[in-house]
């Protein structure tokens, strides 16, 4: 589909093109007419004058006394008009010394003028005027009216194009003014985020339909930001008032499984009792920091450290976590490099990611990360030999509570784990994405933060 900003200069341009090109040619066929008009008004004049000479001819009407007639004449007008006479049936018995051996075209049964082209002459208006006894032709030259024909086409096929181009960069400026209200709405919204809902499109002054869609939009997105802030204070409200009676939950829980007059029957589902008590205090406490992360209240404690010492104390503890599970961690590469960056939510980061690598692997697999410096960037890159994921759910998968596994699945988890690596990530005005593999199957996610210097 041809973009609304490109369709608005080419309707543009082509409407003044067409009617300028319309109005030029009338305006040409209009001096077209005229002219002829004009020659045709002298070719009526001097036909006055021949056929009153020929009407004083005495019959019968022979070329001699036709030339006798008219030859003085015809001498004296030589320089403007050409002249002919013929009889009823088409002989000729008079034509003018300046049309030497050539004859007129016999305009009998037809029109009375016409416009003819008769080298070496070239244009020729020819009048035929008709007496009982002979036909009289009087053409006058259209040199003039050729040049100003010839003019008007060269300066048209130049003409056009140029107007056509004109056209375009008018067109092209006018656009650009019409829409730089749109445009500015555009990047104001791009800015506009669950972090930055606080921003607001600037409303042109003096009113107008920019400045009502503006404000308009204005009030759209303050009411998106009353409601988004309602839900962040709802889910970190409730997540704190939670913990506490799930903490009490949990102490009571561990005292059941530890008292010795417990029934042995009782044991198990106490255990499963408390699994889920630990499994909700956990997403309690990652709700709880998506929602200090989405007000921008998680505070981060930058510092400049090397990245490739950072990876390789991550990269032990990676190792000492896959052995207990069966699977094995390869730091596969480690550049060189300095970043700001905090520590400990970046290790939160990589542990989240080991975590659902671990989770989909299958026995004995390799989890395999990259740590590479380039392009004034440093992007670390997890893969894993799973099944991956389909290739229509990748953009789901760090959004809040979207699960991959069923949620009956023992080791799906509760759908914040990438959330909470996106949120960290975007903190540090990095980017993460995900792809499924191409050299083998399984997940790559990897995530990108500037380098210093």
């Amino acid at each position: 589909m041809i973009p609304l900003r490109t369709s608005h200069v080419v309707f543009y341009a082509a409407v003044v093109t067409v009617t300028v090109t319309l109005a030029v040619v009338f305006g040409f066929w209009f001096i077209r007419q005229q002219m002829l008009t004009g020659n045709d008004f002298l070719l009526d004049a001097e036909s006055k004058e021949i056929l009153a000479r020929v009407a004083e001819i005495p019959p019968p009407i022979d070329a001699g006394k036709v030339e006798a007639a008219l030859r003085e004449h015809t001498e004296y007008d030589e320089a403007l008009f050409y002249f002919q006479v013929h009889e009823p049936a088409g002989k000729v018995i008079y034509h003018s010394p300046n049309l030497g051996e050539l004859a007129l075209t016999d305009l009998t049964g037809g029109l009375d003028k016409r416009t003819l082209k008769i080298p070496p002459f070239g244009l020729l208006r020819v009048a035929e005027y008709h007496t009982p006894t002979v036909h009289v032709q009087i053409a006058m030259s259209l040199r003039n009216f050729q040049s100003i024909n010839d003019s008007f086409v060269r300066v048209f096929l130049i003409g056009v194009p140029l107007i056509a181009i004109l056209c375009i960069g008018f067109g092209t400026a006018l656009r650009d003014s019409t829409l730089r209200p749109v445009r500015l709405m555009q990047a104001a919204a791009r800015r506009i985020s669950a972090s930055n809902l606080s921003e607001r499109i600037v409303v042109a002054p003096g009113g107008g339909e920019m400045a009502a869609l503006a404000a308009l939009l204005n009030e759209m997105i303050e009411r998106l930001e009353k409601s988004f802030n309602h839900a962040k204070r709802f889910t970190a409200d409730v997540s704190h008032e939670l913990m506490t009676p799930l903490a009490i939950i949990r102490l009571h829980t561990e005292r059941l499984l530890n008292d010795p007059e417990m029934p042995a029957k009782y044991h198990q589902a106490i255990e499963e009792q408390l699994q889920e008590t630990l499994h909700l205090a956990d997403t309690l406490e990652r709700l709880l920091m998506l929602a200090r992360a989405d007000s921008s209240a998680l505070s981060l404690k930058l510092q400049t450290s090397s990245t490739n010492d950072f990876m390789g104390q991550f990269a032990e503890d990676a190792q000492l976590l896959a052995e207990s599970r069966g699977l094995k961690v390869v730091l596969a590469q480690n550049d060189v490099g300095n970043a700001t960056f905090d520590q400990g939510w970046l290790r939160q980061v990589l542990f989240n990611l080991l975590s659902n690598a671990l989770r989909f692997s299958p026995p004995n697999g390799t989890i395999t990360f990259y740590s590479k410096c380039g392009g004034g960037e440093w992007t670390v890159e997890v893969r894993d030999e799973g099944e991956g994921v389909p290739s229509e759910r990748l953009n789901e998968i760090f959004e809040r509570f979207v699960q991959i596994t069923p949620r009956s699945n023992p080791g799906a988890g509760a759908g914040l784990g990438l959330a909470i690596c996106k949120s960290i990530i975007e903190l540090h005005k990095g980017r993460i994405a995900a792809q499924n593999r191409k050299d083998h199957s399984g997940l790559a996610v990897a995530f990108s933060i500037l380098l210093e210097g």
